[in-house]
């Protein structure tokens, strides 16, 4: 079929050195194939078309307009193979080809995701056409998908000198906002709003501009102690944490993503970026981190920000100290997320081996994680590193009586009701009594939780 083509194309060719600098007269069939074409340009009749625009050339092997058709109806196949052969045909046809071989060549490009040539052909085409709007609205959106916001206001700017239109304000608006001009951002959207006020795309930026405005004031504070420190972690994870607030989750993602790379052992980005992405429907980026994709901001209180704030601050300064990853993997476990506990809980582990802390808190985030005979033999290294753990006997006796082990759960609630009696300790030991048959026993127990509550309430 390619040799088909492309004997098709030098016949073209050949007839293009023919009747080059004639004076030619259309005629009716010539007119009936154009008019065909078009209808089936518009009907999306792709294979119809291009056999169509092959049948054009041959009445006009040099006119631009039969190429350029052509090169849609094979683009609209998603035959780019073929429809670059044809774009460097075209080349050699005529001897001044319009800018869209240029344009098409970067269509092709974006299809095949080859960023650089994208830009490429489109600056070329502009070039040679510097008022195309439709060229200069291409490279503003290749730009924002690529993040290069400087270039994309640019392009944009460009764009507005040409025709001014909501959505290019819109954009331009976006562009700022992602480079911190507020003022300018903000006046290009009101812009939008007189233009089109019933548009989607400017109705949903406003509404996101509005609710970003309620911690602008604060956000642009940031923006000057940052101007002065770049490099400032926490300052990047405080405003961060105002883009959240804000619902702006891309910029929330910018920011702790440069704050985690900039302070690799500070925990609170990596929970900001964890949820920027859920939000933004990464779910699944953000279990790399690890980050659990229930974990939503209205669930860290304002004390465990400012916990988790304090340890990554004292961790900056210890990075040897074990207290301070059990510490903080203890928070972790608090908020349902283990894998991240678990991370900080083996590196308590590994500064400090006698750590029975540590190791229940691995034990924790284990059982969490589904790793239930690990989460055992974790808790029962616990209690052997330190006897006087009420806390990591609690958790054996628990996690005994899940396995069924009714008696050896009694014993290990004995051993922290005899460090610190606690209402939980006494309950469950209780309930573990009844499993075995000792309802006297469980009955005492009962006595004893119902004494500890009045001393509670008093």
């Amino acid at each position: 079929m390619h040799f088909c083509f492309w004997s098709q194309i030098g016949l073209v060719l050949t007839l293009v050195i023919g009747l080059s600098g004639c004076h030619r007269r259309v005629s009716t069939e010539e007119k009936r194939t154009r008019d065909a074409l078009q209808t089936a340009l518009r009907a999306h009749s792709y294979e119809h078309a291009e056999q169509l625009a092959m049948r054009m050339l041959e009445f006009s092997p040099d006119d631009n307009g039969a190429w350029d058709r052509l090169a849609q109806a094979q683009i609209g196949r998603r035959d780019f193979d073929k429809a670059k052969q044809t774009l460097a045909a075209w080349r050699r046809a005529v001897s001044k080809p319009s800018a869209k071989v240029d344009e098409y060549a970067g269509d092709i490009a974006q299809e095949e995701q080859d960023l650089p040539l994208v830009l490429q052909s489109w600056r070329a085409a502009l070039q040679r056409e510097p008022r195309n709007t439709r060229v200069l609205e291409k490279i503003a959106r290749a730009h924002e998908a690529q993040g290069h916001w400087d270039e994309s206001e640019t392009a944009w700017t460009t764009y507005l000198h040409e025709q001014e239109t909501a959505t290019a304000r819109v954009h331009r608006a976006v562009a700022r906002r992602h480079l911190h001009r507020w003022t300018e951002a903000q006046a290009d959207l009101h812009r939008a709003e007189e233009i089109a006020p019933d548009d989607p795309e400017v109705r949903t930026w406003s509404k996101h501009f509005a609710r970003l405005g309620k911690f602008l004031a604060e956000i642009r504070d940031l923006d000057g102690q940052l101007a002065v420190s770049p490099k400032d972690a926490a300052l990047l994870g405080d405003r961060a944490l105002l883009f959240l607030k804000g619902e702006d989750f891309e910029l929330a993602l910018d920011d702790s993503k440069t704050a985690a790379e900039l302070a690799s052992w500070a925990m609170r980005p990596k929970l900001f970026m964890g949820i920027a992405l859920i939000k933004l429907g990464r779910a699944g980026d953000a279990e790399e981190i690890p980050v659990r994709k229930s974990l939503r901001l209205e669930a860290l209180t304002p004390e465990f920000l400012q916990t988790i704030s304090r340890l990554d601050s004292e961790i900056s300064a210890e990075r040897n100290n074990a207290e301070l990853y059990t510490a903080r993997a203890w928070q972790l476990n608090e908020i349902g997320q283990p894998a991240l506990a678990l991370q900080d809980a083996e590196t308590a582990a590994q500064l400090d081996a006698k750590s029975a802390a540590a190791a229940v808190e691995e034990s924790y985030a284990m059982m969490k994680l589904g790793r239930a005979d690990d989460s055992f033999e974790q808790i029962k290294r616990a209690t052997e590193l330190d006897e006087h753990s009420a806390a990591a006997w609690n958790y054996r006796g628990e996690l005994e009586m899940q396995r069924q082990e009714h008696a050896a759960a009694i014993e290990s609630f004995t051993h922290a009701i005899a460090i610190n009696k606690s209402a939980e300790a006494l309950e469950r030991r209780a309930e573990c009594y009844l499993q075995i048959g000792l309802p006297a026993k469980a009955e005492a127990d009962r006595r004893e939780l119902e004494k500890l509550d009045a001393r509670v309430a008093k």
